[in-house]
C-alpha cells in the first residue's frame, strides 16, 4: 500500500492460500490486466509496456508470492516460463460508470408495475449501489458465478441455461443473441423499448459460469476479462469475453481455504464524488467511520478515537484535500466536521471461513432449492461475510437513493403509501408490514430460508427514512425490526 494510506487505483483478491491481497502500484495492475487475457512472459510484457525486463520480473515475483499469479514452465517453446492469473478478482476501482445511470430506473419501473420486488430487482439494487459508487463488483459477480457452477451439477445447470437463455429473455420482452466465433459475445435487446440496462448485473454471474466450463462446452478458453455497452438509453446491452491467448492448460476450479478468507490488513472503501477509494491508514479510517455516524469536533475526535489531537488533524487535511471530509460552517464553535464519502464497506479482525455454508448455498442452488438470483446474493453476501466485510452503511444508501429515484418519477407519492411501498421493496419469501404508522414501526421477517441477514432491513430503513424526508420535509422517527421466521426474539432493532 501507499504510504499516505489510501489509493484510489486498485484490485483486491481472494487468493488460494494468502488471503486477501490488495494491489496499487501501477505497473502491477498493468501486468495483470495483460494476464487476464493471456498468458505471457516477462520478456512479452517488457516488450508491451516498455520496461525493463528486470522491473516486470520483480513485479510478477512479487505477485506470485503473494499468490495472485501463477508460473509454468514451459517445454519446447521459446518462452521458458509464462504467468497467469489464479486467484480471485473480488474489487477494482476501474469501472463503466456510462450503463448504471439507467440500471436502477429500469428495477424500480418494474416494481412499481407489478407492486413487488422481486430477487432480480434484489440484485440489480444492490450492484447498482456499489457499481455508481465507483466500485466495480462486475468480476466479483463474475467468479461467483464460476463457484456456484463447480462440478458436474454445475456443469448440468449451464448447459441448460445456454439452451433456455433465448426462451428466458423472451419472457421479459428481450431479443437475446450469442456468437461465440471469437470469444463469447451476447446481445440483448428489448422488443418492447424497455430500459434493460441492469441485464449486465443480472447476466455477469452466467457469463462466468460459461467462461469457468468454456474449454468442454465451446472447445476454448475464455478470458478473465470482460466488456459491456449499454446503449439506446438502455434498451440496447452488449457484453464480450474474449478467447483466452493460450489454450493448452486445464481451468482449475477454485476451491477456497480457511487461508483464503484470511484478512492480514484492515482496510475501508468510501466514495468519493462517485470514485472509490481505499483506505487503509487506522487513523483515517476511524474518522471516516467516527463522522459516518455524526458530525465530530477535532476535540470529540481526539476523545473517542485516543489519538493525540495532532496526529487526527494531519488526517483531517489530508481527508480535505481529497474531498472525503468538510467543516459545517454552521456548526458554531468549536467547529465540527461532516462525512462527504459515502461509506462502501469496511473490514475489522479477521474473517470467518464457514465453508460449509458456501458449500451449503453451491449444493442448494444445483439441486434447485434455490433461484439464480437468490443464489448469487447469497453466495456473494456469505463470502463477503467470511472476509469480514461490513456493508451495513452501504446498504442504507442504497434505500436513501432507491427512494430519490421513485419519487423522481412520482413526486406526489402520499407518505403513508410511501412506507406501504418500503414493505413491497422486500422480495418473497421474505416479507415486511406496517405494525403502526405513528409511530412508524416496519417489521421485516427473513425466512427461514434466506441466506442474508442485513440486505432487506438496512434497505427498508434507508429506503423510508429519505422518502419521508423528502415528502414531509422533516427526520420522522422510523423503527425498523428484524425477525428471523419461527423466532420470537428479533435479530436487529433499527432506530433513525
Amino acid at each position: 500500500m501507499s504510504d499516505i494510506g489510501y489509493s484510489t487505483e486498485y484490485e483486491v483478491y481472494l487468493t488460494r492460500s494468502n488471503g486477501v491481497q490488495i494491489v496499487t502500484n501501477e505497473l502491477s495492475l498493468k501486468i495483470l490486466r495483460q494476464m487476464r487475457v493471456r498468458e505471457i512472459s516477462p520478456s512479452e510484457i517488457s516488450s508491451d509496456l516498455n520496461v525493463s525486463k528486470s522491473t516486470i520480473q520483480a513485479n510478477i515475483a512479487k505477485l506470485q508470492r503473494i499468490g495472485i499469479v501463477n508460473q509454468e514452465l514451459r517445454v519446447g517453446d521459446a518462452r521458458s516460463a509464462v504467468y497467469r492469473v489464479v486467484a480471485a478478482l473480488i474489487f477494482t476501482s476501474d469501472t463503466d460508470v456510462k450503463w448504471q445511470m439507467y440500471a436502477r430506473s429500469a428495477s424500480i419501473d418494474r416494481i412499481m408495475r407489478s407492486g413487488r420486488c422481486t430477487n432480480r430487482e434484489d440484485l440489480s439494487l444492490y450492484g447498482v449501489s456499489l457499481t455508481e459508487s465507483g466500485l466495480n463488483i462486475v468480476q466479483g459477480l463474475f467468479n461467483v458465478g464460476k463457484a456456484l457452477t463447480k462440478g458436474e451439477g454445475g456443469i448440468q445447470w449451464m448447459r441448460h441455461a445456454l439452451n433456455t437463455i433465448k426462451k428466458q429473455s423472451a419472457r421479459y420482452g428481450i431479443k437475446a443473441t450469442m456468437d461465440t466465433t471469437a470469444g463469447l459475445k451476447l446481445k440483448f435487446v428489448s422488443d418492447h423499448d424497455d430500459d434493460i440496462s441492469d441485464v449486465p448485473l443480472v447476466v455477469v454471474p452466467m457469463l462466468g459460469a460459461m467462461a469457468a466450463h468454456s474449454k468442454s462446452i465451446m472447445g476454448y478458453n475464455l478470458a478473465q476479462d470482460l466488456s459491456l455497452k449499454v446503449t439506446e438509453e438502455g434498451r440496447k446491452v452488449e457484453m464480450f469475453i474474449p478467447k483466452f491467448i493460450g489454450q493448452d492448460y486445464d481451468p482449475e476450479p477454485f476451491d477456497s481455504s480457511a487461508d483464503s478468507y484470511r484478512v492480514e490488513e484492515p482496510f475501508a472503501i468510501y466514495s468519493i464524488g462517485g470514485k472509490a477509494t481505499l483506505f487503509t491508514n487506522p487513523t483515517m479510517m476511524g474518522i471516516l467511520d467516527n463522522l459516518s455516524n455524526s458530525d465530530y469536533s477535532l476535540n470529540d475526535l481526539e476523545e473517542v478515537m485516543g489519538i493525540p489531537k495532532p496526529t487526527i488533524y494531519a488526517s483531517l487535511m489530508k481527508l480535505s484535500g481529497l474531498g472525503a471530509v468538510e467543516i459545517d460552517p454552521n456548526s458554531g464553535s468549536p467547529k465540527k466536521y461532516r462525512l462527504l464519502a459515502d461509506p462502501i464497506l469496511y473490514i475489522m479482525g479477521s474473517g470467518r471461513a464457514n465453508h460449509d455454508r458456501l458449500d451449503e448455498i453451491v449444493a442448494r442452488f444445483q439441486n434447485g432449492a434455490i433461484d439464480y438470483y437468490s443464489a448469487v446474493i447469497s453466495y456473494a453476501m456469505e463470502s463477503l461475510d467470511c472476509m469480514h466485510f461490513h456493508f451495513d452503511k452501504m446498504f442504507v444508501r442504497s434505500g436513501r437513493y432507491t427512494a430519490v429515484k421513485v419519487l423522481e418519477k412520482k413526486p406526489d407519492y402520499a407518505p403513508q403509501a410511501f412506507v406501504d411501498l418500503a414493505c413491497q421493496m422486500v422480495s418473497l419469501p421474505d416479507a415486511s408490514f406496517v405494525e403502526t404508522y405513528l409511530p412508524i414501526v416496519i417489521n421485516v421477517t427473513l425466512s427461514k430460508k434466506t441466506l442474508w441477514e442485513s440486505w432487506p432491513g438496512d434497505f427498508v430503513m434507508g429506503f423510508t427514512m429519505e422518502g419521508l424526508s423528502r415528502l414531509l420535509g422533516d427526520d420522522y422517527r422510523i423503527t425498523v425490526v428484524v425477525y428471523r421466521e419461527g423466532r420470537a426474539e428479533p435479530m436487529i432493532v433499527m432506530k433513525s
